[in-house]
């Protein structure tokens, strides 16, 4: 199978790992990575790529602080809108991980823990829905 994971450098301790996890279960599968500033720019690598074709599935790796600003959400927000917009449009799974986290200690959890991994969780979902011909 082959995959295409765009994933943001900013926060790179956090999606560097993200990436890292994901790479790691999807060993074995063809995957083409592409690295973009934020999250914010996330949709339109994914967008390009279903239209270059080819992939089984797409996964969107990310992590956003929350501030005491809504600037986060609304990133997160527009990202996770997009996301959804290019799978239902393109007709292809894109796998949302783009996290936002509040703390430190959030984001060691969830980007470079051993129990809640989300870059290894989302390519877990990217092999189950690229499985699932419907």
């Amino acid at each position: 199978m082959r995959f295409g994971i765009v994933c943001s450098k900013f926060n790179a301790r956090y999606t560097d790992a993200l990436l890292a996890s994901a790479q790691e279960v999807l060993c074995g599968h063809e995957v083409a990575v592409v690295r973009v500033p934020g999250s914010f720019e996330i949709p339109l690598v994914l967008d390009r790529l279903a239209r270059r074709g080819g992939f089984d599935a797409l996964i969107a790796l990310g992590l956003i602080w929350r501030g005491e600003t809504d600037h986060a959400e609304l990133i997160a927000t527009e990202c996770a809108r997009a996301c959804m917009d290019i799978a239902l449009r393109r007709d292809i799974p894109v796998i949302f991980e783009v996290v936002t986290v509040r703390t430190e200690a959030q984001a060691r959890a969830r980007c470079l823990g051993k129990k809640l991994n989300r870059g290894r969780d989302a390519a877990a979902t990217a092999l189950a829905m690229a499985d699932l011909r419907v």
